[in-house]
Formats: structure tokens, sequence, C-alpha cells
């Protein structure tokens, strides 16, 4: 399963792909070329896989200056909004 966050900007995208690198393994996080999406691959469907990114983002999210942030989880999406 992947789930995808969609950022308003790159320093963001930066600051998010860094903090779910640091607590998922650099292996599972990629950036999407447009600079505005994480991808992260979710192994096996796990809940702990999925409560870790949710942690971390939250986490990123209480700490940066952004107003809305759009999360999927497969074909369902979510937002973080201020």
């Amino acid at each position: 399963m992947e789930m995808r966050v969609v950022v308003p900007d790159t320093a963001s995208l930066l600051a998010l792909a860094e903090r779910l690198s640091v607590a998922l393994g650099s292996e599972r996080i990629s950036v999407n070329g447009d600079g505005r999406e994480v991808d992260i691959l979710v192994e096996q469907e796990s809940d702990r896989s999925v409560l870790h990114v949710l942690d971390a983002v939250k986490r990123w999210y209480d700490q940066a200056e952004v107003g809305s942030v759009e999360m999927w989880l497969g074909e369902r999406s979510y937002t973080f909004a201020r």
C-alpha cells in the first residue's frame, strides 16, 4: 500500500521527507518530481506502519508553517488544516 502527502512548497516537502526517512527508513520514502508530494511505501498494510506515518506527519505539521496538507491512504484522501 502507498501513502502520499501533498504539501504546499518544496521547503515543506524536504522537511517532511527528512522526518519520514528518519522515522521509517529512506528506502520507503520517495519524492515526486513536481516538488510537492512525498510517497511512502507501507509494507503489508500494517496498522503500525500507518500509525508511524501519521505520527511523523502530525509532528512535522505541528512545527511547519503551512495552512493545510493533503494526505492519501490508498484511494482515500484526508486533509490536515489549521
